[in-house]
């Protein structure tokens, strides 16, 4: 039989959540049993033999139950269980106060599902919240089909706190039932949230820097700020202390500081490991550190904030030293390793911005580290100062935009001096016909100077005066074309031809510094041609999975169509008109742009510049994306795991042009053999691939192949291990690079749900 009644006061949270506020009191519990029985006027319920309760998703399950409606008194006895979405219990008998949280558990298992952790013990005592007290306990983050647990803790009492961290007070750590190490006090985090406590250490080895050991340490200083500290040693080259800081003060307010120290005293013969001799500083010093930093904040009143500080102590620390080693924070999928191997300069900067309407405010002090060239003649902008808007002149369309820029650049040696840029512009949208549009736009620019200096080959006051025609005429037009297929419905094709004229007229620059591209703008007497080719499609209809709800009967399944962009290729040529009056080449290289996802789970991307003289490539820029569609089958507490399978190919070619040599050295004055310009400035092919090989064993590649110099620039392998009972991973990889040329060997060992870093390999 079944009985539909209410509990005022049904208050326990579900198991493994945070103690929160009480359910809804009109919170409705289905009680079904072969025997079920209410007395003293509605106060006792009684049911015996299979007895169900359903409260949510929350399910009870237990040969007896009683509960008192007055008191909140709940009693259950014999092959007891509770099933919830945060995890589940099962036990000989459960005894609790449903009003106060409180209870008694007999020879109970808990399991909380998000973080893997299993806890039993022959009595477990229920605090308010999620607190207990176990006595003759054990936990493990195993999940065994069958035999021991890989590795479980047992102790004399545990106690787990209302916070998430569990107390472990004359413990013993297990390996397959053999006792390995005693633990007469411990701790360990319940619950996937930060906690304080060691990770685990970090070993590896190196050609260059010999055996490597880094221990870290989490402080999870508050809800909104953690830490993380360490230390670093390489037993051939250093000994560092590593540092961490986040912070999220409020929505509008979050920051994070990374710094590092090493100390070189371990090394010898540094200076042969300095491959390029180029570079204008080659010194390594014994003392090196690095800051990375950064903070963004919004006031009330409108007025936001923000800084990005990125400083080393000196040229060659990103070449030796890998960022992503020593710090966890992330630069975004589309910084690799090399990017920060090969960077020519850091920027480190401190600005603040307000915005009226249409009207902007934005001021910058930006500082530059330069890698290559002597940083006495590097240009500092202290401060920048930019406003920019636009305004509608009244009910006509015209639209008068403006831009007015002041920097203040610094440097040690060379001209520095104050830049004024001043660029008003009148916007005119025109509508020729229903579907053809265009625009005009001419404007006026002042850019005037004051050098701080005088007597250099420059005037230390000048200014440069110009002005731009700027104009755009295209079209938009659209067909569908139905296929009806088993997949493919229908296909959506938009062509969109564009025509554009600029105009800049020459002008005498060679009176004024050069401080950055603003300072040298060549004449202009351009037409330019473009056509994009677009494709959507609408896929056939298919079934809409939705939640299941027992209440409510569908009359039909829902379907839906998808529809989503499959590709796009945009062509573009460049007509000069002053080339041809002088009968030079005329022609622009032919942009060529091309996207193509004809699944869901690939995608094809190709940008070149194709010389029209020669036909020949001047660059190309390939890539092939390939994603497993799968979804992951179940849920694992390792990140890398949890990663769908997926391959990305690309390739890079740069032909050898006018002054391409200075591209691969910037600090060349002169060319170089003339038998080296003949050779192209880049051929790169590279390859990322992650491939789940069995549910336990993944495999990682990256590599980097130069294909002009027919040898690996980067190479990195690794295998990662995930135990059959899920609760530790194991990791090795190798990495060998020639920039700088070094062959490493990393092996990582987690325990999961304990002490798992908060990176992965593949990232």
């Amino acid at each position: 039989m079944a009985l539909n009644f209410i509990l005022f006061g049904w208050a326990a949270p579900a198991l493994g959540a945070q103690a929160g506020p009480a359910a809804a009191p009109s919170e409705q519990i289905n009680v079904s049993a072969d025997n079920l029985s209410v007395g003293d006027s509605g106060t006792q319920v009684e049911a015996r033999g299979n007895v169900e309760v359903r409260r949510g998703e929350t399910i009870l399950r237990a040969e007896e139950v009683r509960v008192n409606r007055k008191t909140q008194d709940v009693e259950a006895k014999g092959k007891v269980s509770v099933e919830d979405p945060q995890g589940s219990l099962k036990a000989d008998s459960v005894r609790l106060n449903l009003e106060q949280e409180t209870g008694e558990i007999q020879n109970g298992d808990l399991f909380y599902s998000r973080s893997h952790l299993s806890l039993s013990g022959r009595r477990l005592e229920k605090f308010a919240g999620q607190a207990y007290r176990i006595d003759d306990g054990l936990f493990t983050t195993c999940i065994c089909a069958s035999g021991p647990p890989t590795w479980k803790i047992g102790a004399e009492e545990i106690e787990l706190t209302a916070e998430g961290t569990g107390v472990v007070k004359g413990g013993t750590f297990y390996l397959l039932d053999i006792p390995v190490l005693y633990l007469p006090y411990a701790f360990f985090p319940v619950r996937t949230e930060r906690q304080s406590g060691f990770l685990f250490p970090r070993l590896g080895s190196s050609s260059k820097e010999g055996f490597k050991f880094e221990q870290p340490f989490f402080w999870a200083v508050s809800k909104s700020t953690d830490a993380t500290f360490g230390i670093d040693l390489e037993t051939r080259a250093r000994i560092g202390l590593l540092s961490e800081l986040r912070t999220v003060l409020s929505r509008d307010a979050e920051g994070q500081l990374n710094a590092a120290y090493f100390n070189e005293g371990l090394r010898k013969g540094e200076q042969k490991s300095i491959v390029d001799r180029t570079i204008a500083n080659q010194e390594i010093p014994k003392d090196r550190w690095n800051i990375v930093a950064s903070h963004r904040h919004a006031s009330p009143l409108g007025w936001k904030s923000y800084s990005d500080i990125f400083a080393v102590s000196d040229d060659l620390f990103l070449r030796e030293i890998d960022l992503r080693d020593i710090h966890t924070f992330d630069l975004g999928p589309a910084v690799r390793d090399r990017d920060l191997r090969t960077s020519r300069f850091s920027r480190s900067r401190f600005g603040f911005l307000r915005d009226w309407g249409d009207v902007r405010l934005q001021g910058e002090w930006a500082f530059y580290q330069d890698f290559v060239q002597e940083d006495e003649p590097t240009l500092h902008k202290t401060p920048q100062v930019l406003v920019r808007g636009r305004h509608l002149l009244g009910d006509s369309p015209l639209e008068l935009r403006w831009r007015a820029e002041g920097v203040n650049y610094l440097r040690k040696e060379g001209a520095d001096g104050l830049r004024l840029d001043l660029r008003p512009e009148l916007f005119w949208p025109i509508r020729v016909a229903p579907h053809l549009l265009g625009s005009f736009a001419f404007a006026l620019r002042e850019t005037a100077y004051h050098l701080y200096q005088s007597g250099g080959p420059f005037d230390r006051n000048s200014s440069r005066e110009l002005f731009e025609v700027r104009g755009k005429l295209g079209t938009s037009l659209g067909r569908v074309f139905a296929l009806d297929g088993p997949t493919l419905a229908k296909i959506r094709h938009v062509v969109e031809p564009e025509i554009s004229y600029l105009f800049i007229p020459r002008t005498q620059d060679r009176d004024i510094p050069i401080f950055d591209g603003t300072d040298r703008i060549n004449r202009r007497n351009l037409l330019t041609f473009a056509l994009a080719n677009r494709f959507w499609g609408k896929f056939a209809e298919r079934p809409i999975a939705v939640p299941e709800d027992r209440d409510v009967e569908l009359v039909g399944a829902p379907v839906g169509a998808e529809v989503r962009e499959l590709g796009t290729l945009r062509l573009a040529l460049s007509y000069d008109v002053d080339r041809e009056r002088k009968g030079g080449d005329t022609l622009s290289d032919l942009g060529v742009n091309l996207r193509v996802n004809p699944r869901d789970y690939l995608a094809l991307g190709f940008d070149t510049g194709l010389n029209p003289g020669p036909w020949q490539f001047t660059q190309v820029a390939a890539l092939m994306s390939l994603r497993d569609p799968r979804p992951m089958a179940r849920r694992v507490l390792d990140r890398d795991f949890m990663r769908p399978n997926h391959l990305d190919v690309s390739y890079r070619f740069v032909r050898r042009g006018f002054l391409a040599e200075l591209a691969e050295n910037a600090n060349l004055t002169t060319l170089r053999d003339e038998r080296l310009i003949e050779r192209n400035v880049l051929g790169e092919l590279g390859a990322r691939a992650l491939f789940h090989l069995t549910d336990h064993l993944l495999l990682i590649y990256d590599s980097i192949y130069n294909a002009r110099d027919r040898r690996f620039t980067a190479n990195r392998g690794a295998v990662k291990l995930l135990s059959q009972c899920e609760c530790w991973t194991v990791s090795f990889s190798v990495n060998r690079s020639t920039n700088p040329d070094r062959t490493s060997f990393k092996f990582d060992f987690n325990l999961l749900g304990l002490s798992s870093g908060a990176k992965g390999l593949f990232e």
